[in-house]
């Protein structure tokens, strides 16, 4: 069966009051749902807010739809997709995209003697009613393939990410975040292009 435990809420006074801010935490923490005990299990992350110096807020996200697709260089396109919640307005969804770009064989880090590797850009958009920021990175991505080459699976450790983009003035909803979790996705070039073009749609081809 599948219990539902809802992200604890911030106390008001955690953020700015009377900027963007604290509709966009509010809006975010009633969205985060966790569910326990499903098999198979569904690709999760962990999102770490450092926002406030010494005070790490943790969250954590499933995703349903997870695609990828491999190009002839052996390049990996991973896109996660999750659409749920409303927005504080009520008026729309939110919907939250994860993708990480990475080379299919993992090449070393800048730090030779640390076995973290990165090997990844990882792009996290979430949009929803008058809400639209993207934030960007790059982390150590691990994968395999199953034999039947339909099915990736992987985790991903750690990506720092920063705010790039916002469709709406105001603070971002996380100054720096740090992202990870785990993924198994299914082979779908169409999906991974149509769900990537939904993005561009909204805040321009990355860069």
């Amino acid at each position: 069966g599948m219990a539902k435990r809802s992200a604890a809420m911030p106390s008001p006074s955690a953020f700015p009051t009377g900027t963007k801010a604290h509709g966009l935490h509010a809006l975010f923490f009633l969205v985060l749902v966790l569910p326990w005990g499903c098999s198979p299990r569904p690709s999760a992350f962990e999102i770490v807010d450092y926002r406030n110096a010494g005070d790490a807020k943790r969250y954590r996200e499933t995703f349903d739809e997870a695609y990828y697709d491999l190009d002839n260089q052996g390049n990996v396109n991973i896109v996660l997709r999750r659409s749920g919640g409303r927005s504080d307005a009520g008026e729309s969804e939110v919907t939250q995209i994860v993708r990480i770009r990475s080379v299919w064989r993992p090449v070393p880090g800048k730090t030779g003697s640390h076995a973290t590797q990165i090997n990844a850009t990882v792009s996290y958009y979430v949009v929803g009613g008058r809400i639209g920021d993207t934030f960007e990175g790059a982390g150590s991505v691990f994968f395999t393939q199953n034999r039947g080459k339909d099915t990736l699976s992987g985790t991903l450790d750690r990506a720092v990410l920063r705010p790039k983009r916002q469709l709406a003035p105001g603070e971002p909803l996380f100054a720096r975040a740090e992202l990870s979790g785990e993924f198994r996705a299914a082979r779908d070039r169409r999906q991974v292009v149509h769900i990537m073009n939904e993005a561009d749609r909204l805040f321009g081809p990355l860069p």
